[in-house]
């Protein structure tokens, strides 16, 4: 039987560092530039789960934060609270890139590694409890750089490294594909949305009078005109990792949950935070009691009040209130103001979206399939029972 070497991180890497909060150097976030990531966005997918909430910061910025510059073949490490011990790695979409001092940069050098081998030993379920057995056991879970240099992996010869990576990274190509044609299908919506409703190239705009810059009969609207808005009553405790419904968080994670609290349409939007980034939903769910569902109350324009909202995050970060964690008020929703055009256009957009969205949710559909078939050969290969 081949025999494994037992090494630590450190002895692995050529660096292992941390990032730092633009305002901590007196500088800002910015609406494009330099891509940067936050610990929510680690984890979620074998590569950084962008469609989260971006941030950005400018070049300048990035050039001040220099120690925690990111490049390809990074592995990031989330280093503190729930996403404790959660790993991505940096593709070539990935970079340039910066992150905070809750994401740990591990840069490996050694001849001695396939970088998805490594990937996958430390996604194992083991690991990660593992991981967060090394921590206090504080309100705010955290491991330091010291530490993670002396985690220890497993490695068998590179070239069983390499066959164990093949076959699992054969899943994870098909994912990644897969979040590459949804993210398209967004985008397709998202420009549609803005072409008929910011741009006024709806069906029909050549023809149709403007007055005051606005199509002829459209308004300004109130949300909670159009709306209902409630919260959830739920914390995170009330969670269940075998759940059958998802179950929104406030820290924008879809957990599960045995109860279900709403079925309906809605949007829902995290009541705290800094990325306020909405999420539509249809059917069965259970909600965090700091999250806001927001439920049309005319049937048929969910999906553009979706957008109406996307569109709208920086309103919710200018009402926000609270010095740590900014937080929205129900009457917030209420009086928020927007543009509304004719119900029946607003229909049509939600036809033809909907197609959009349909081939969206088979597509994640088909990623869960691939994710529970690569979970149930993952720790089988690691363990050698199965052979390569």
């Amino acid at each position: 039987m081949e025999r494994w070497k037992t090494y630590r991180l450190n002895q692995l890497t050529s660096k292992i560092t941390k990032g730092t909060t633009p305002s901590n150097i007196g500088e800002d976030f910015t609406d494009e530039g330099i891509m940067y990531f936050r610990s929510e966005l680690i984890g979620k997918s074998k590569y950084v789960d962008k469609s989260s909430g971006l941030l950005f910061i400018s070049k300048e910025t990035n050039e001040k934060l220099k120690r925690s510059q990111i490049t390809e073949n990074d592995m990031l490490f989330s280093m503190a609270g729930i996403y404790l011990g959660k790993i991505s790695l940096v593709g070539p979409d990935d970079y340039p890139a910066n992150t905070n001092q809750a994401v740990a940069i591990i840069r490996f050098n050694s001849n001695e590694i396939d970088l998805n081998y490594i990937y996958y030993y430390m996604t194992q379920e083991w690991y990660n409890v593992y991981i967060n057995s090394l921590t206090a056991q504080a309100a705010q879970p955290n491991i330091n750089l010291e530490q993670i240099g002396n985690l220890e992996v497993q490695l068998p010869s590179l070239a069983t490294q390499h066959r164990i990576a093949s076959i699992l990274s054969a899943y994870d190509n098909l994912i990644e594909n897969n979040n590459k044609r949804i993210k398209i299908l967004e985008q397709m919506a998202e420009n549609l949305y803005k072409e008929w409703f910011v741009r006024f190239r709806f069906p029909g705009h050549e023809t149709t009078p403007f007055e005051n810059g606005i199509p002829k009969g459209w308004k300004i609207e109130r949300l909670g005109n159009v709306a209902n808005i409630s919260t959830g009553k739920s914390n995170r405790q009330d969670a269940d990792e075998d759940g059958i419904y998802p179950f929104f968080d406030r820290s924008q994670e879809i957990k599960r949950s045995n109860i279900w609290l709403k079925d309906c349409e809605a949007i829902i939007v995290p009541g705290e935070g800094t990325i306020f980034y909405p999420r539509y939903y249809q059917g069965k769910f259970d909600l965090h009691q700091r999250c806001y569902c927001v439920e049309p109350k005319v049937k048929e324009i969910g999906k553009f009040l979706f957008y109406v909202l996307n569109m709208n995050r920086y309103y919710f970060l200018s009402v926000a209130t609270g010095a740590t964690v900014p937080s929205l008020r129900q009457n917030n929703f209420l009086s928020m103001k927007y543009l509304m055009p004719s119900i029946d256009l607003c229909k049509k957009f939600n036809q033809i979206v909907s197609k959009l969205f349909d081939q969206k949710d088979h597509l994640k559909e088909e990623n869960q399939n691939l994710i529970k078939q690569r979970d149930l050969l993952l720790p089988r290969l690691m363990s050698g029972k199965l052979a390569v």
